[in-house]
């Protein structure tokens, strides 16, 4: 019943925030940004270090929290201070950008998909379609897609065509812009009842991009088609590659010509205190009916990390070991000091032991790599007690 995982929860709320100064050089970044950003932070009650970064027209600063503040009082914090001293960053920096670290940020769950038939980018259409539905997994915390080149809609403009349209480069950059749209309007009612408008002009595909009316003279429309080569796919420069091989004991690896292929790695993190064990085996079932479903054949699915079975494996061995050390000690009173002595004992260990499996499940923490290795030390010290007390017990 007590929730089981591989790493504690360790309460250490820390944050990373990011002010844009475009035009800027990491020093003048340094001197007029990031000296100002540090000054402000490092008065925030609770906080403990501040390291800062100047770029190239961006500074980054990672606050970090004192161990065991309230991480949403801490966010709250952060948030209002930066807010209400905006006023004293230089002009021209942009709106801070706060985004939250949290250790439960890790993922407890990773799976690769790896192929020498299908390129990284299909790989990761293939991944993107499986952590959506994996989203509806009860306890799943952030999840990502690393490796594999992006879906990108490149527009390539042709300079001909915009002399002979007499359209400039910054007319089409503003039709594109100002047609890739999505926000609210507000609230309404109608037919007794309140309704919220939205403008939902996102760009999904490389027709609607094409579509896109950038000047009319009247007698015709002159679309973003006119103007350039539009393609819809990976992006033709690589800036990163993920392979993949199996061992040579995995019987795998005899498999096509080449021993690396392309894959990338499905990963995914669990929320706060909930059971790692649980949540692996539900994802375990999902991506099972998935390898069964839509994922064509020649594609390897390699589930690369489980802490959920690897916490439920070191529980179980555990277990095991309590037993042993149960068994052994009870025979060894039984042929020195007798039944009565070898009962007590096989009694009041795991007596004890469930009464602090209780207490903690009771209390919230989870079992982990911490908690098991201060109840294995525990195992020690309470089988010495019991022979010790049992022995006097016998001689007086």
């Amino acid at each position: 019943m007590t929730p089981r995982e591989e790493n504690p929860q360790i309460i250490v709320p820390a944050a990373e925030v990011n002010v844009a100064l475009p035009g800027a050089s990491p020093l003048e970044v340094e001197h007029l940004l990031l000296a100002v950003l540090e000054s402000e932070l490092a008065s925030i009650d609770g906080v403990k270090n501040i390291y800062g970064t100047a770029l190239q027209g961006m500074a980054n600063v990672q606050v970090e929290f004192e161990v065991g503040e309230d991480k949403d009082d801490a966010m709250v914090r952060l948030y209002d201070h930066v807010l209400r001293n905006r006023q004293h960053l230089p002009p021209g920096a942009g709106e801070p950008d706060i985004q939250a670290v949290d250790v439960d940020d890790v993922p407890a769950f990773t799976v690769t998909l790896a192929s020498q038939k299908f390129t990284d980018h299909q790989l990761r259409r293939m991944a993107e379609r499986m952590l959506e539905r994996l989203r509806s997994v009860k306890g799943i915390g952030i999840g990502y897609v690393t490796g594999g080149l992006p879906r990108e809609i490149r527009i390539e403009v042709l300079p001909e065509r915009l002399q002979v349209y007499g359209v400039s480069i910054d007319q089409l950059a503003a039709a594109v812009r100002n047609a890739n749209i999505d926000r609210p309007l507000g609230s309404r009612v109608y037919a007794s009842e309140n309704r919220i408008l939205r403008v939902d002009g996102q760009l999904h595909s490389a027709e609607q991009v094409g579509n896109i009316v950038v000047y009319s003279d009247g007698d015709r429309l002159i679309r973003v088609s006119d103007l350039a080569q539009i393609s819809d796919g990976p992006p033709v420069e690589r800036n990163q590659m993920t392979r993949f091989a199996f061992g040579p004991a995995d019987s795998r690896s005899a498999d096509g010509d080449e021993p690396e292929m392309a894959a990338v790695t499905l990963a995914i993190a669990k929320r706060t205190g909930v059971n790692a064990v649980t949540l692996t085996a539900e994802l375990r079932q999902r991506l099972e009916q998935m390898d069964k479903g839509f994922l064509p054949s020649g594609v390897n699915m390699i589930i690369t990390r489980d802490d959920g079975t690897k916490a439920d494996r070191t529980v179980t061995q555990l277990v095991e070991h309590l037993f042993i050390a149960i068994g052994a000690v009870s025979l060894i009173l039984l042929f020195f000091l007798g039944r009565r002595a070898a009962l007590i004992v096989a009694i009041t260990i795991p007596l004890v032991f469930s009464v602090v499996i209780g207490a903690d499940w009771l209390a919230g923490p989870t079992l982990n790599r911490i908690t098991l290795y201060a109840l294995i030390l525990g195992l020690g010290m309470l089988v010495d007690d019991a022979i010790v007390v049992i022995e006097n017990i016998h001689r007086h």
